[in-house]
């Protein structure tokens, strides 16, 4: 299954479009980013922040921020890319706002139909990674979602949580460094789960 058409970026032309009605302030033009952003950007926020309603709130909060601040958009990065780093900070801002977090699994990553057989190493195997994600510290946790499960390239994150491309890097590097120990140590462990995933790429 492919992923939803708001992981296609928009073509450059139309997105500078796009910017330019929303800086004329054409009701249409605000009906279409929030139509097209709103579903991925509360995605990302659940996974960083395993709190469904505080995601949702940062969202609203982040498309005030765009609807005002638009004008601001400088265009050196993608439009997404931007209003991304507006969400994580509205959603940090809530948070500390409001001192609630919910505990709910950091992840639910698209696993292939399974045999029988190794359906229940399947659930164990799941389980393990996303409690292994979930206890990362958010920096990691959050380069590591937006990489791997949103799609984000280095450079991108880089400029979504305001850190130097090299220290991205290395923190990816690091963290499936990490979660690839964690996890091989654990399947050692765990003949059942083992055998469902013999041959495959975890982390």
């Amino acid at each position: 299954m492919g992923k939803p058409l708001d992981y296609l970026p928009l073509p450059a032309s139309a997105e500078k479009e796009l910017v330019a009605s929303l800086c004329r302030g054409e009701a249409e033009s605000y009906r279409l980013l929030y139509e097209r952003f709103a579903p991925r950007l509360t995605r990302i926020l659940q996974r960083i922040f395993s709190d469904p309603q505080l995601a949702c709130d940062a969202v609203q909060a982040t498309f005030l921020v765009v609807f005002q601040k638009i004008d601001r958009f400088d265009g050196r990065s993608a439009l997404f890319t931007w209003m991304t780093r507006v969400a994580i900070n509205e959603a940090h801002a809530l948070r500390r706002k409001s001192a609630r977090r919910k505990v709910a699994p950091a992840m639910d990553p698209d696993e292939p139909r399974r045999t029988p057989e190794q359906e229940h190493g399947d659930k164990e195997l799941s389980h393990k990674l996303n409690t292994l994600i979930a206890a990362l510290p958010e920096e990691k946790r959050v380069a590591l979602l937006l990489f791997e499960i949103e799609g984000f390239s280095v450079q991108e994150i880089a400029d979504i949580i305001g850190e130097p491309r090299g220290t991205v890097l290395a923190r990816l590097s690091r963290t499936r460094a990490e979660l690839q120990k964690d996890l091989y140590g654990w399947l050692a462990e765990t003949p059942a789960a083992a055998h469902a995933t013999r041959g495959r790429d975890h982390v």
